[in-house]
């Protein structure tokens, strides 16, 4: 039953002064929401999770009526071009929260940013590089298209390259966009490429003719009415590079209610920007920044719990728009730093239900999980594919909400058998290790977590920016790390164990974790 017929019942319960002190107490929460049944018109807003339909945020959208009229991309792409990690927003009539269906009337990509590189723009330590002004970080989930990582960007760049790059993403409440999606257009700068960059407008110039997005500085013949200091905009136009300018030619303040009436249905992924109430908070999506209203009463919480809604919280919101433009919210699923990395052979393809095994543990997967199939190319690639034997890569985070480090898949990508038995590789939070070496473990404590086996003469070793490093600095550094209540992660590669084993390792990194 869903959260919000639950929550109808429960005020059907509730003594009339409980109701009152919900709705008339402080700020007012909007549950117009409550007892909503059938099919909606509604949004989706998210990266692309899977095909057959166009799956985004869970829901599988009907795109059988999508073509070149219903389509918007300002690369002329069109609806077979979409690949997993691309953020879009959805437009759809028929939406059932029940069966996580709708019927897509429109899609539109959602590009954050589009342009070169800066120079040097790569920081390998930490996973980030700047485009245009912009900072981005990657981590296990991001998707990269006609480029293999973030060390291909930084390679181009130490060739005296500016790659001109196209990232999906969202930005947290720091600015940071977390790439979803990297797309390579050139491996050096292309004199008058169109570019654009989404972000919240600061320094605004008092004749409104000049901003910053980041570290970027926006000119502007004509700006938008309305424009102000603090509003989510998209600027289009050409990049100056002499001195870093985007001299745009259009300018759009974002606003995710567009189009939308009360009562249509909203899924939207985004951080949290700020907490403006207890019951309202600021969600920053690829679309643009709105205001979500919830109570304990009227909210089912996923993988996670409700003291982890704070500022800087990725989250999955689901809910109903109201009249004044605010979301009301039924179910918030939230969407954890996939800091875990597994790569090697299912050995059960599912045990327990929407589970695989992998590593001997159980790895969870849900509504929200990314599917790729880069071995068969399966564009309608799922779960129900995956067979015992078949060899995948796997991102997840650990939530601990209902169970002590369960582990829930972010993506799955079914990759080529390894040619050697070798090239497993296991990331995650070193959570025990010997003080010398050679062991550490990931993944739980000493008696239920992963073991890895090092050797001091054929081990290699890396610091997080590359830098190699001996057997003894990389438990040194662990010791730091943890004496300092810094965690770590560590990846590491070479042969997978038997269950109860320890794997042993061609090679160990030390890793950037993302933290929010």
């Amino acid at each position: 039953m869903k959260n919000r017929q639950v929550a109808a019942l429960l005020l059907g319960i509730l003594a009339p002064g409980a109701i009152l002190a919900l709705t008339s107490c402080g700020p007012t929460v909007d549950l117009s929401f409550l007892g909503n049944g059938g099919d909606k018109d509604g949004t989706g807003v998210g990266p692309v999770a899977g095909f057959g339909s166009v799956v985004v945020n869970g829901v599988q959208y009907d795109a059988a009526g999508i073509d070149s009229t219903n389509f918007f991309d300002d690369h002329g792409r069109s609806k077979t071009d979409l690949m997993a990690g691309m953020m879009v927003k959805i437009t759809a009539t028929e939406v059932d929260d029940v069966s996580g269906t709708g019927t897509a009337t429109k899609i539109e990509v959602q590009r954050h940013v589009d342009g070169p590189l800066d120079d040097n723009g790569v920081t390998l330590a930490t996973n980030r590089m700047r485009v245009m002004g912009q900072t981005v970080v990657t981590d296990t989930t991001t998707v990269f298209d006609n480029v293999i990582d973030l060390t291909d960007v930084d390679n181009l760049s130490k060739a005296g390259n500016r790659p001109e790059l196209e990232v999906h993403g969202i930005a947290d409440s720091d600015g940071t966009i977390h790439a979803t999606f990297v797309h390579l257009w050139s491996d050096n700068v292309v004199t008058d490429r169109d570019v654009q960059v989404k972000g919240t407008v600061g320094n605004l110039h008092l004749a409104h003719t000049a901003f910053t997005l980041g570290t970027v500085s926006v000119s502007i013949p004509t700006p938008p009415s309305g424009l102000a200091d603090g509003q989510f905009v998209e600027a289009k136009g050409a990049f100056r590079i002499s001195d870093g300018t985007l001299e745009a030619t259009v300018v759009t303040i974002g606003d995710p209610s567009a189009g939308q009436g009360a009562g249509d249905r909203v899924k939207a992924e985004g951080y949290v920007n700020r907490i403006v109430t207890d019951t309202q908070f600021e969600l920053s999506g690829a679309d643009g920044l709105q205001r979500v209203n919830w109570t304990t009463l009227t909210v089912a919480f996923r993988d996670g719990v409700s003291a982890d809604l704070g500022e800087g919280a990725r989250i999955v919101v689901e809910g109903g728009r109201n009249s004044d433009k605010t979301v009301a919210a039924s179910e918030i699923s939230f969407r954890k730093p996939s800091n875990v990395r597994m790569d090697t052979t299912v050995t059960v393809p599912v045990s327990p239900p929407n589970s695989l095994r992998l590593f001997g543990k159980t790895v969870i997967v849900n509504s929200l999980t990314q599917y790729g199939d880069s071995r068969d190319g399966l564009r309608a690639f799922g779960l129900a594919d995956i067979l015992t034997g078949d060899t995948l890569r796997v991102s997840a985070f650990l939530d601990n909400s209902t169970v002590s480090d369960r582990i829930v898949a972010s993506r799955v990508e079914r990759i080529d058998p390894f040619p050697a038995s070798d090239l497993h590789i296991l990331q995650g939070r070193v959570v025990s290790f010997d003080i010398v070496g050679p062991t550490y473990t990931v993944l739980g404590d000493l008696t239920s977590g992963l073991t890895v086996l090092t050797n001091v003469s054929t081990t290699t070793y890396a610091d997080a920016d590359g830098s190699a490093m001996t057997q003894a600095e990389f438990f040194a550094l662990l010791a730091a790390n943890q004496g300092a209540g810094k965690p770590t992660t560590a990846r590491a590669r070479g042969t997978a164990a038997a269950p109860g084993a320890s794997m042993v390792a061609q090679d160990v990194e030390i890793v950037p974790a993302i933290d929010n």
